[in-house]
């Protein structure tokens, strides 16, 4: 199972994303879809996976979008609010800690 050291947690994206390098680079082979809104269409990626695992929480079958990540950051992906909310998660910005809320 692949690590991702460097990601970014954003409770304002409603979907997760993994670097399309990233990606590539362990086999992970997306489907294509076209999603609408106001500023327009785009061609976004999708790939169910079996588990997503952060330290002791997991998430079984979980739909990764894949994309660029070409926006001057160097992450390899980032936590967005549909896997925070499956994992049932509570953010403790104080403490930069993640909890599960079992």
């Amino acid at each position: 199972m692949p690590h991702l050291p460097r990601v970014l947690i954003d409770t304002g994206s409603g979907s997760t994303v993994v670097s399309a390098d990233l990606a590539k680079s362990i086999g992970i082979v997306a489907g294509i879809y076209r999603i609408s809104g106001v500023g327009g269409s785009v061609f976004v990626y999708s790939k169910t996976v079996g588990s997503v695992t952060i330290g002791d929480m997991q998430v079984k079958t979980f739909d990764l979008e894949i994309g660029a990540m070409n926006d001057g950051f160097d992450l390899d992906g980032i936590i967005g609010l549909d896997l925070l909310q499956q994992l049932k998660t509570t953010l403790n910005i104080e403490q930069l800690l993640l909890y599960y809320n079992s």
